[in-house]
């Protein structure tokens, strides 16, 4: 009777009497009673055959592949890969999978994959954890959110880019002196490999306050304030400091409104987002906006980043102008390396389109923030 069973017949066999870690195993008379595996003419096996199904099928397969037992990597090979991400990981920093395979030798480079970096870790118990982090913005804000989405939940993401021309907003980098280098690498990471014992360790723990005040007058900021249209086109600039309501519509005669008229040629009236800062919305801002022809996206809530696309750009730049930088960049070079970053963003062509996902998961939330 085995041996008028097909391989997917007898492979059935194998995991219905040796089912993975969790699952239940089948009777083997609930196997016969409901026709789980059947013989090539059809015919519904034993009891007897099934069991000797499973155990020819496990045995064949033992000896196909791998051996028992068998791991890509030695004991010594596995004590790199650990003793590697303990070096690119002083407690609290950040690494990731790639970053460890990235610095292994060469020959076990090449031997191992990420897959296996990772489940080498894993075995140690370091696995990717996210660190102890934020607040909620509380009912209130959590309530005018969920008005906003439920109002534009039927809008299409194609909806979308054909109604709102650009998303703009501003953010402030921070230079760090290569004094403050190692500490704030420590506690800029939002995850990092750590095992369930090191989660709620100082080290791991993202504080409110990274440094002392002392500490805080040693570095620089700069805002940049970037914007972004539906057809994938991206403007970033500096902005002083201070930056006035004079300043930001000086800004919108001779940066913004020829950018927007370059991206959408022949367009006269353009549709944009901006964040509700009063900076942007000041009396002379409305007036060379309107001078423009740019008209605001109303009914906006306030401290809802995640709600505006060009937060994506900001924290993709984070990431990789902290790439770019080294610890003796003076602040000069360092702030063309952070507009290099923002211009730089792979997705601005999406960004648009995905505010008709962003307004289906806070409505999914019930106004909560999502991982956008």
């Amino acid at each position: 009777m085995v041996a008028q069973m097909d391989n997917t017949n007898r492979a059935l066999c194998w995991a219905y009497r040796y089912p993975r870690a969790g699952a239940k195993k089948v009777k083997l008379c609930d196997i016969v009673k409901k026709k789980l595996v059947t013989c090539t003419d059809g015919r519904v096996p034993s009891e007897s055959s099934i069991s000797e199904a499973a155990r020819s099928y496990l045995a064949e397969k033992q000896t196909r592949g791998r051996k028992k037992g068998w791991r890509k990597t030695t004991k010594k090979e596995d004590r790199k890969i650990l003793s590697t991400m303990h070096k690119l990981r002083p407690p609290g920093h950040y690494v990731d999978s790639r970053m460890i395979k990235r610095r292994l030798p060469k020959k076990l480079r090449r031997k191992v994959s990420r897959a296996t970096v990772v489940r080498r870790l894993s075995e140690k118990g370091f696995n990717p954890t996210v660190k102890v982090n934020r607040n909620d913005a509380g009912p209130t804000i959590r309530r005018k959110r969920l008005v906003v989405a439920k109002r534009f939940l039927i809008k299409t993401a194609e909806q979308w880019t054909n109604e709102l021309q650009a998303v703009g907003d501003w953010s402030e980098f921070t230079w760090y002196p290569k004094i403050l280098q190692p500490r704030f690498q420590q506690l800029r990471a939002r995850w990092t490999y750590m095992k369930r014992s090191e989660v709620h360790k100082p080290a791991f723990v993202r504080p409110k306050r990274w440094f002392k005040r002392s500490d805080y007058k040693k570095t620089r900021k700069q805002k940049i304030f970037g914007f972004t249209t539906s057809n994938g086109k991206s403007l970033c600039f500096p902005v002083p400091k201070p930056w006035t309501t004079e300043l930001w519509a000086e800004d919108i005669k001779t940066k913004v409104v020829p950018f927007l008229r370059s991206a959408f040629p022949g367009r006269t009236s353009f549709t944009i987002l901006l964040d509700g800062e009063q900076l942007l919305h000041g009396p002379a801002a409305k007036a060379a906006m309107a001078a423009g022809g740019i008209h605001i996206f109303s009914g906006w809530p306030g401290y809802s980043p995640d709600m505006n696309p060009q937060e994506n750009v900001w924290s993709w730049a984070e990431d990789e102008l902290r790439r770019l930088e080294t610890e003796d960049d003076p602040f000069d070079l360092w702030v063309k390396k952070a507009l290099k970053a923002c211009r730089s963003y792979p997705s601005s062509e999406k960004l648009i389109a995905s505010m008709a996902n962003r307004m289906r998961l806070i409505h999914d939330g019930e106004g909560a923030a999502t991982k956008y």
